[in-house]
């Protein structure tokens, strides 16, 4: 069997995306929704004479880039590209709840931190603020709370069924992972490989390869909330060039002619 030099790509590849000083392995995609290696370059035109023909053209400042769109928010690959890995253990992290008052208390889930917490008696429609309830002592203050641990105690003007808003701030369990964006901190030099696969109009399947030696992911990305669409998250970096022998290459692309994709 041996791939026909005509052949079709027709599929998203997988990929890998390592150190470029250690080759140790960052992050494994096999999720992609697109995969592409795009290169291009400047041209000077020089001109001389009447009508102004073209006397020479030369081309000049060539560029490489890899692209990819990732349906699915990898935490990893975040961090690849900001530069500042995702760390994993107990954190910092917001917390709103609607709790209803039965015998002028409530338990909230978590544990507030120290000076974040703040108590808010609703309107009847359960959305609209009526008016903010401050620390003190409930049992001779209309407008005050108390909390022991995770239970909340008011007055009893705050009757049983209303609805209390609180907005605090609690310590996250062990597996929780804290993605950090800071002004400083930007993404290293990786290398990516991947492997798809190409037809050819012999019936021959077989995989291609293909190696960017050398390159710097690029920090944008954008987290969309949205319903009914998945946030598509970039992974896209520049190349740089990498010596192998005498020459400065970008990328290789190795269709494998001998071997059966499967």
């Amino acid at each position: 069997m041996s791939l026909d030099n005509v052949m079709g790509i027709v599929d998203v590849v997988e990929f890998e995306v390592q150190k470029y000083s250690t080759r140790e392995l960052l992050f494994s995609v096999d999720y992609a929704s697109s995969v592409s290696l795009k290169v291009a370059s400047e041209k000077l035109d020089i001109r001389g004479g009447v009508g102004a023909p073209i006397r020479i053209s030369v081309d000049h400042t060539k560029t490489a880039d890899f692209a990819s769109e990732l349906p699915l928010v990898d935490i990893k690959a975040l961090g690849v590209k900001l530069g500042k890995t995702a760390v994993k253990g107990a954190t910092t992290a917001p917390k709103s709840e609607k709790l209803i008052v039965a015998t002028s208390s409530v338990t909230l889930t978590q544990t507030p931190l120290a000076s974040t917490l703040k108590v808010y008696v609703l309107e009847s429609n359960g959305r609209d603020i009526k008016n903010e309830l401050t620390a003190g002592t409930p049992a001779t203050g209309a407008t005050e709370y108390s909390i022991l641990a995770k239970v909340i105690t008011v007055n009893v003007a705050v009757t049983a069924g209303t609805v209390i808003k609180v907005v605090y701030d609690y310590t996250t369990g062990v597996n929780a992972q804290l993605v950090r964006v800071t002004a400083k901190d930007f993404a290293g030099y990786c290398r990516v490989t991947g492997t798809g696969y190409a037809l050819d109009e012999s019936g021959n399947k077989s995989p291609v390869s293909f190696i960017v030696h050398k390159c710097k992911p690029t920090p944008e990305f954008e987290i969309m909330f949205k319903t009914g669409e998945a946030s598509n998250v970039p992974f896209n970096c520049t190349m740089f060039t990498h010596k192998i022998g005498t020459e400065e290459v970008f990328f290789d692309v190795i269709p494998l002619g001998d071997e059966q994709w499967s």
